[in-house]
């Protein structure tokens, strides 16, 4: 029996990425986005490989509920749905800013987890994405954007340990420099990243996706409250 996975976030960029390989792996996936019309590019893509629609709006705590009603179990959950804005100075940093980024980043992840665990039986996974920049405070990231990430950081550990009696286990994939449309906010050429990231290259969303499948798997069974860094040596330790 295929196993269920849902991938928020998945209209584009690193979501797309992990929606597509794991559909090809053999999951049935579903892949969440705002509306349909943004999520199309990817089940065009993923269309061979029967990808379903999702259509969820993480900051929205109806349309999570009404979203995760699925008829099947939930065997995988990957919540990367994120939001970012261009860096600004501090006294420009509005509350609409943070309340807008904490909800997506981190209140949204909170309770895409705490619906979907009711569908989760033991055995289950599930991974958030988060960023290099909840170590680093961002080299051009926005100071809300970090601290979500932050967040998503210990929000991963606390469900981790919360979950484990229940056989869930919980990780997250922290992505370092990825060409995505995010990365654009950030005003760098690509060829820029690879001068400063130690592998000399800038990361792609397969990247990312595969350490997700990895997380994901069997394989990762004995692993839980882990915070993955992928980021081609840009943070080491």
């Amino acid at each position: 029996m295929k196993k269920t996975a849902v991938v928020t976030g998945a209209a584009t960029g690193i979501g797309q990425a992990i929606a597509l390989e794991l559909a090809k792996e053999g999951y049935q996936v579903y892949a969440g986005a705002r509306s349909l019309e943004r999520i199309e590019e990817t089940l065009e893509k993923g269309k061979a490989y029967g990808i379903k629609p999702l259509i969820m709006d993480v900051r929205n705590l109806q349309s999570i509920e009404q979203a995760m009603e699925l008829p099947e179990k939930i065997d995988c959950l990957v919540n990367n749905a994120g939001l970012s804005i261009k860096n600004k100075p501090v006294d420009e940093i509005t509350r609409d800013d943070w309340d807008a980024i904490l909800e997506t980043n981190a209140r949204g992840y909170f309770f895409v987890m705490k619906n979907a665990i009711k569908k989760m039986d033991r055995g289950a996974s599930i991974v958030n994405i988060s960023s290099g920049a909840a170590k680093t405070g961002g080299d051009f990231v926005s100071i809300p954007y970090s601290v979500s990430k932050g967040a998503i950081n210990s929000l991963t550990i606390s469900m981790a340990r919360v979950l484990a009696p229940e056989g869930i286990r919980v990780n997250a994939v922290s992505p370092g420099f990825v060409d995505t449309d995010m990365l654009k906010l950030n005003g760098k050429p690509n060829d820029y990243y690879g001068g400063v990231i130690p592998l000399g290259k800038l990361g792609q969303p397969i990247d990312i996706a595969n350490m997700v499948l990895y997380l994901l798997s069997d394989k990762a069974e004995f692993m839980t409250g882990q915070i993955i860094e992928v980021n081609g040596g840009d943070i080491m330790g």
